[in-house]
This record gives structure tokens, sequence and C-alpha cells, in this order.
């Protein structure tokens, strides 16, 4: 039987995986041992052989993904390059969860953006513009504050910003420009979201890479989502990113 957390809140997404009822392993070395034809996905730390995936190669979904991934980021590629970092899997869990969403009362927030890779994405699949809802798209747009980070997740965590992250903002405007319903919120959490009046949410995205504004993000959210609303919690289910796992766990433990 599902935790009642997880029942409640309708589906929670170990990085983009969850929704889906897989265990998976993510072994950063491990080289398979199959024929090329027999593997039907390989990318974002995962492998799927035997399986029909023809949901990542549906018109709306490419072109939701291209608009992600040209986001001008350089996450798993130099700054400038425009290599395909293969998280179709990931963002088409968020795609598919963010139209879910769309049946529930309420806006979407992203805690974590970076240039928009995901909810530029799902702005693109779920034709954003023209729906009465409202984004919300919170980050520092510089990188993880290193004030935030604990002893444990320093090292990862700066090691992040040397080589995945750096200021963002303007870029994240212009990719959001066609969108006025997507509104940027630069910043701190916690203490940016007392600055924005949101009273219910039907799709939270929490992605901040370190547990301190995380926990923050989920428990000051909760109270506002209905029943069935998506929580997707991006991070939750990777190695060296504990502290994160831990806090979410015993935040779903004290709603039980």
């Amino acid at each position: 039987m599902p935790h009642p957390f997880l029942r409640s809140m309708g589906a929670v997404a170990n990085s983009g995986l969850g929704l889906l009822g897989m265990r998976l392993v993510r072994e950063a070395h491990w080289e398979p041992k199959l024929p090329p034809e027999a593997i039907s996905f390989q990318g974002d730390g995962m492998l799927l052989r035997g399986r029909n995936l023809g949901f990542l190669h549906d018109a709306r979904f490419r072109s939701a993904y291209d608009k992600g991934m040209n986001s001008g980021h350089h996450i798993g590629r130099q700054p400038g390059t425009s290599d395909d970092i293969h998280i179709d899997f990931r963002v088409y869990v968020e795609c598919w969860a963010a139209e879910h969403a769309l049946h529930h009362e309420g806006d979407f927030v992203f805690c974590g953006v970076n240039t928009g890779i995901n909810p530029l994405a799902i702005c693109e699949y779920i034709d954003f513009a023209k729906t009465d809802r409202r984004m919300f798209l919170f980050d520092t747009y510089d990188g993880i504050p290193e004030s935030q980070m604990s002893d444990r997740e320093k090292p990862r965590g700066l090691n992040d910003n040397s080589h995945m992250y750096s200021e963002c903002y303007e870029l994240a405007r212009s990719n959001f420009a066609a969108y006025p319903n997507a509104h940027l919120v630069r910043g701190l959490i916690p203490e940016t979201l007392e600055h924005v009046e949101i009273e219910r949410v039907a799709y939270l995205s929490i992605d901040m890479n370190i547990a301190y504004p995380e926990r923050r993000a989920i428990e000051h959210f909760w109270p506002k989502m209905p029943s069935g609303g998506l929580v997707m919690l991006d991070d939750y289910g990777f190695t060296n990113f504990e502290a994160q796992h831990e806090t979410m766990n015993e935040f779903a433990s004290s709603v039980g």
C-alpha cells in the first residue's frame, strides 16, 4: 500500500521515472552487453529494452523537447554547444504530468528553473499561453546558493555551479517572453515565496539541487494543492542527493 502522502498528491517522479512505477538503477560506469537493436532507450542514467516507446517520437513531444533543449543551458555540455543530453524520458513524464494537472484547480509552480528546459517543454506541449493558468518560475538564475548548502552538499553544489550554472536571468526572460502568463521570480527560497500571491497549485516542480530550499518549498505549497495535484521531485531518486531524499521522506511522514 503506498504511503498516504504519495497517494494524496497523485504522483511523485523520481527523476522522471516514478510515475511509471519502474525500478531502475543508475550506474554511471555500467556498460550494457546488448546489441544496439535490443535497446529501446538509453540515457539519463537508465536503459530500457524491449519497450514500445512511441510516445518519445510523437511530433508534438519532439517539438516541446527541442524547445527546452534549445534554451541555452550548459548542463552536461559546454556553453555555446547544442548537444542533446538525452533526458527525453524525464521530460516526457513531466509533460504528461502537466497535461494531467490541467484537470485540477490551480497554477503551475517551478522551484528551480535555470534556463527553463522542463518548463519550456511543458509550455510548448500544453500550449500554456492559451490556458487560464499562471506559471511561477522561482530561481536565483545564477546557480545554487552556497549560503544554503549543507556541509555534505557543498562539494557537489560548488562543482555543479562551476560546470553547469551561470547567470541566466535575461536568457530565461527571453525564453519565456512568448508566454505572458509565465512569471519569473528571482531570489532565494523561502524569502521570495512570500512576495507572490498564489492560492492554489495544480502542478509543483521542485528541482533546486539542495535540501533546505526544497523542504521550505514543499512545506509552503503543499497546503495549497488540491487532491490529485502533481508534485515532481527531480532529484529525489538520484545518488549523491541523499539530503533531499531524507528531508522529503521526513516531510511525507509529517503530513501522513
